[in-house]
């Protein structure tokens, strides 16, 4: 998932762990979304 972020959005690692815990919840949330969108379209 991190991969993702960082590939795709250019979200570093540390940056997305000093984010809010709601925050990351989302942006995890976002990512699984965005991840089975793209796997729906293949």
């Amino acid at each position: 998932m991190m991969y993702h972020m960082w590939v795709r959005h250019h979200l570093r690692p540390g940056e997305f762990w000093n984010l809010p815990r709601g925050e990351r919840l989302m942006l995890l949330a976002f990512s699984e979304e965005e991840l089975e969108a793209l796997s729906d379209n293949n």
